[in-house]
């Protein structure tokens, strides 16, 4: 099919005459039929005419019609020709604007992996504070720690076993953040500032945080997103 048999078959479509078109059209009658068998090309004028009487659009027409047509005949119109290197242009940005999109999801990828599997960000070792007891106002912050270096007599000794023993209240803590091999704050159990306890270091523990699962599975995800947008990028819009 041909641009002249396209259109015609539209006007013959509309129920129009050769006549009541080319009046329409403010050209020969002569004319018009040079045009519909194809004998001659339309000027932009014309076939922005000819398209408006009709009451298509030049995208539909040159959507009927073989590529190498169009390339090799319609291109010589003015007007073909620029909406096609319209076409072209925005051809390119939607291609440039699908890689970029593509370059950044990968490239956000491999920090978000990065972050969730060495856990820099959410870290999972804690730091474990046992405390003894409870200290009263006015005892030593190491007394549950220390009070068998001190000089009791025999007996002395013995009632602070006892003494120790009922205040025996352990507690424990776990931190992330290092505070040292111990610290003193007030006890979380009492009301009054003044009843404190000490709590001494013990070791380290590891604690299981989801979120670093997460930016991991985050960042695979990302990761082959970006690679199959790009592959697809490759199959489609390079055509």
């Amino acid at each position: 099919m041909t641009l002249g048999e396209l259109l015609k078959e539209k006007r013959i479509e509309l129920d129009r005459s050769q006549a009541e078109l080319a009046e329409q059209m403010g050209i020969e009658q002569s004319y018009l039929s040079k045009l519909e068998s194809d004998r001659s090309l339309p000027s932009t004028e014309i076939l922005n005419a000819w398209l408006g009487a009709l009451d298509i659009t030049l995208e539909f027409v040159i959507a009927q019609f073989d590529p190498s047509y169009v390339q090799g005949r319609l291109r010589q119109i003015p007007s073909v020709d620029a909406y096609l290197r319209e076409q072209t242009s925005s051809h390119h940005r939607h291609r440039r604007s699908w890689l970029l999109t593509c370059s950044l999801l990968v490239a956000l990828s491999v920090p978000l992996f990065y972050l969730g599997y060495t856990k820099l960000l959410f870290p999972e070792q804690a730091y474990q504070y046992i405390s003894p007891g409870i200290l009263l106002p006015g005892d030593n912050p190491n007394l549950f720690k220390n009070w068998r270096e001190m000089h009791y007599m025999h007996d002395e000794v013995i009632e602070m076993q006892k003494e120790m023993a009922k205040r025996e209240n352990p507690d424990t803590l776990i931190l992330p953040e290092n505070r040292g091999i111990q610290f003193t704050i007030p006890a979380k159990e009492a009301n009054n500032p003044d009843f404190q306890r000490t709590y001494y270091r013990s070791g380290n523990v590891e604690q299981i945080r989801p979120i670093n699962g997460i930016l991991q599975a985050l960042g695979l995800f990302l990761f082959v997103g970006g690679i199959i947008s790009i592959a697809i990028e490759r199959r489609f819009f390079a055509k």
